[in-house]
């Protein structure tokens, strides 16, 4: 038994912190780009659309139109939606909204919006992103103001993004886990030189359960009594920096 959990730690670990995998900065059209980072749990959206409309991508299998139930990301320069498409219409936002906002910036005439969110996030009309070299088929589409209205015949489209391995490696980030293995409550200490760090728990699926923050000086101790009996994963992101921990809940 411990020869196993030793294994699925290893494994587990190395996919949590390890490889990046992007499609690089593809310019959609002329004022549209995108750029997709995923690692082991998380993936990372960079887009740039013009600073005075909306602007959107989908990403699906084999997506082609707006007709397709393609999963969305869209904003109207303040706010973000994950959203589902529904035909010839404004997708409607999902019930859970599973994207954070992580910047938007404004350069010239340009907005660059960074998001996160997790691989799989659960919600069956998400699309998962894979930890691997493959590629992800989109839709894109913006309007001429940051009202949502139809974008008309020439500001839409549909292309397929290659991925690939990575050359970005982030560093490793050391903290400790108390006690282990748990009941109910775990307690996270952060290293001396890291003020603030987001938590994530996963289970051995890969699967986002539960988020959190932690300070250097708080107590950072967090209740996983939803949790059941087995094998979980922490991850701990701080300043560039990325961590694993595989805890035991009794």
């Amino acid at each position: 038994m411990k020869t196993k959990l030793l294994l699925v730690f290893v494994l587990a670990s190395y996919c949590l912190s390890a490889q990046v995998f992007s499609t690089g900065t593809q310019t959609l059209k002329d004022n549209l780009s995108v750029n997709l980072e995923i690692d082991g749990t998380t993936t990372t959206l960079t887009l740039n659309g013009p600073s005075n409309a909306w602007f959107a991508i989908g990403f699906d299998n084999g997506a082609t139109n707006m007709f397709s139930s393609t999963d969305v990301f869209r904003t109207d320069g303040t706010t973000i939606t994950d959203a589902t498409t529904a035909g010839n219409q404004l997708p409607p936002a999902d019930a859970s909204q599973d994207w954070n906002l992580v910047s938007n910036t404004v350069s010239g005439n340009i907005r660059t919006i960074v998001a996160t969110r997790p691989n799989n996030s659960g919600d069956a009309s998400d699309f998962v992103f894979s930890n691997s070299a493959g590629s992800i088929d989109v839709i894109w589409a913006f309007g001429s103001s940051t009202t949502y209205a139809y974008h008309g015949g020439s500001n839409r489209g549909a292309t397929t993004l290659g991925v690939t391995l990575s050359t970005k490696k982030f560093e490793t980030l050391d903290f400790v886990v108390s006690p282990n293995p748990i009941s109910n409550n775990v307690k996270i200490q952060l290293p001396t030189s890291v003020e603030n760090a987001d938590i994530s728990f996963y289970d051995l699926s890969g699967r986002l359960l539960k988020k959190e923050e932690a300070t250097l000086f708080s107590n950072n101790e967090f209740a996983l009594d939803e949790f059941g009996s087995g094998v979980y994963f922490i991850k701990v992101s701080a300043e560039g920096k990325i961590g694993s921990k595989m805890i035991v809940k009794r």
